[in-house]
């Protein structure tokens, strides 16, 4: 039987302190402080799993499959891929975002689930994607929220949901293109992304931006470090485009990994079919939070989860001083902890590149479309949703047609 997603992040986070918070001094940006995410101690070995980015560039094919919904991915590498949420899709076809996290195994050809962040382009079956992007906050929260509530992302919400965004930051997209916010802030979140330097063996951050956190933790620092820009992209950029002049104090923040613990004692699986058997996706809501976890083997792969703290923001400029006291007192108190981090990370850096180096495919993709059977005894999906009815409309039209 599996283990309870609570269990096993109480486990992980055992092992998880909040560092030093990051932010900018001169008040340039005074609505997002960044709590960088620490692990104890780091195991000698490195993972023996790859970014989907870093799989893109040694073979790993993704390919547009005509569905809306599903995208084809073809691993012709002997290590497993992480797929993260919320990836976005980019190639000659209507992007995606990944719905959540999964794992692809060795060798494996699968079907993932996604949903369309483009609504004005059109789908070109079979074309391939060729890099991932970054997703804004503002979307992926509201998709963790509509999977853990309910079990499904409505496409059409998610378009709504898209066109406004982009109207409330003035954002220009003739395609309705989520992405576009990158272009009209891309100047900014590039300058100001060297406030939030990733350290070494980092595992995740809690990024405090106005009144919302937004917690992106790894089971390892190297996928964190493949990932960190466009982890810290996703919250920055909304930080940039809505403007304020109040953060959530630190006392909101230290207390948001015990909370996480709780709100998943109540957590859902959701499943890509094709891939039931390389880990467990779960999410979870309870209050203001909402989340989603990949677990593999009773082990934290990749976690994700949005608080809403609306109504505790404070002035930065009133915080500042204790945020500057935190940030040399937390310096201080795990110095040596740190300096730990920086040597074993410095080794298992070095043969993860090593690793990487010799990472090649064992057999050539194929361009032939994946068709995934489906047992008639096979379970539904914890959280499978039921046939919507058809409206009055169409169930007339119907009725009409079958009486000819």
């Amino acid at each position: 039987m599996a283990t309870p997603l609570a269990d096993t992040l109480r486990h992980s986070f055992e092992d998880l302190l909040l560092g030093p918070p990051q932010f900018d001094a001169t008040a340039n940006l005074p609505n997002m402080v960044v709590y960088p995410v620490f692990p104890s101690h780091l195991a000698p070995d490195p993972p023996d799993v790859v970014s989907l980015t870093q799989a893109m560039r040694r073979g790993v094919r993704l390919s547009d499959t005509g569905i809306v919904t599903q995208v084809h991915i073809d691993n012709p590498l002997p290590s497993a891929v992480l797929v993260g949420e919320s990836d976005i899709l980019v190639g000659p076809t209507q992007l995606r975002a990944v719905q959540f996290s999964c794992l692809v195994p060795p060798g494996r050809r699968a079907s993932i689930p996604v949903n369309c962040v483009e609504a004005g382009q059109p789908t070109v079956y079979q074309a391939a994607f060729t890099d991932t992007a970054a997703c804004p906050w503002y979307l992926r929260a509201f998709k963790l929220e509509q999977l853990s509530r309910h079990g499904d992302n409505h496409q059409h919400r998610i378009w709504d949901r898209i066109k406004e965004y982009l109207n409330h930051t003035g954002t220009v997209s003739s395609t309705q293109d989520v992405c576009a916010v990158f272009d009209q802030f891309g100047d900014d979140v590039g300058d100001l992304s060297r406030v939030f330097p990733l350290q070494p063996g980092q595992v995740g951050c809690v990024s405090a931006v106005g009144q919302d956190l937004f917690i992106e933790i790894f089971g390892d620092p190297e996928m964190l470090e493949e990932r960190y820009d466009q982890v810290l992209h996703s919250a920055l950029v909304e930080a940039i485009a809505h403007p304020t002049r109040e953060i959530t104090p630190t006392s909101q923040v230290d207390g948001v990994l015990a909370e996480l613990i709780d709100a998943s004692r109540s957590s859902k699986v959701v499943h890509s079919r094709s891939l039931r058997d390389s880990g467990r996706t779960q999410v979870f809501t309870k209050g203001a939070i909402a989340g989603s976890g990949l677990v593999t083997e009773g082990r934290l792969v990749h976690l994700t989860a949005h608080k809403r703290c609306w109504g505790y923001g404070r002035a930065f400029t009133e915080q500042l001083p204790e945020l500057e006291q935190q940030r040399a007192q937390r310096a201080t108190q795990h110095a040596d902890l740190f300096a730990q981090l920086d040597d074993d990370y410095a080794r298992r850096r070095k043969r993860y590149r090593s690793f990487l180096r010799k990472l090649s495919p064992s057999r050539t993709t194929t361009d032939e479309p994946y068709v995934d059977t489906i047992d008639e005894d096979d379970s539904v999906d914890d959280l499978a949703s039921e046939p919507m009815p058809l409206s009055g409309g169409l169930h007339e039209f119907f009725l009409r047609l079958f009486r000819r």
